[in-house]
């Protein structure tokens, strides 16, 4: 009896087995050119970069840092409603400014988990 599904039908075992390659080439690819001296030199000079930025935008954003950290204490759940969605590649969600701040292409504003400030341009994808 033949099989009612073919080997390309999305979900058949072929199709897994090669998405399943696909993406473990990607990520080989992609761990060979981040192991480059060069691509990781320039990682650290630009995080260098971002904690410089965040520090020197850090008076100027203090109320929002101490608008958040009130938030916490009093468990302010409308509070988190309102702050950006920005997304840190290295740090998660870590900006602290107003949903929709950076919609005219200024940099987002946030401290570390380790409380350290820190400014970037663009957000990670939510993959996690």
């Amino acid at each position: 009896m033949e099989s009612q599904h073919s080997s390309s039908a999305p979900g058949s075992a072929e199709t897994l087995r090669r998405q399943t390659r696909t993406r473990r080439d990607a990520h080989a690819r992609l761990e060979f050119v981040m192991s480059d001296p060069a691509v990781r030199r320039l990682g650290q000079e630009i995080q260098e970069h971002e904690f410089h930025l965040g520090t020197l935008m850090s008076e100027m954003y203090q109320a929002e840092a101490e608008r958040w950290e009130r938030a916490l204490r009093e468990g302010d759940t409308d509070l988190f409603g309102q702050i950006c969605s920005g997304k840190h590649g290295a740090h998660g969600r870590a900006c602290l400014l107003d949903r929709e701040h950076d919609a005219d292409g200024g940099p987002h504003w946030g401290k570390t988990a380790d409380g350290r400030p820190i400014a970037w341009l663009g957000t990670a994808p939510d993959d996690d």
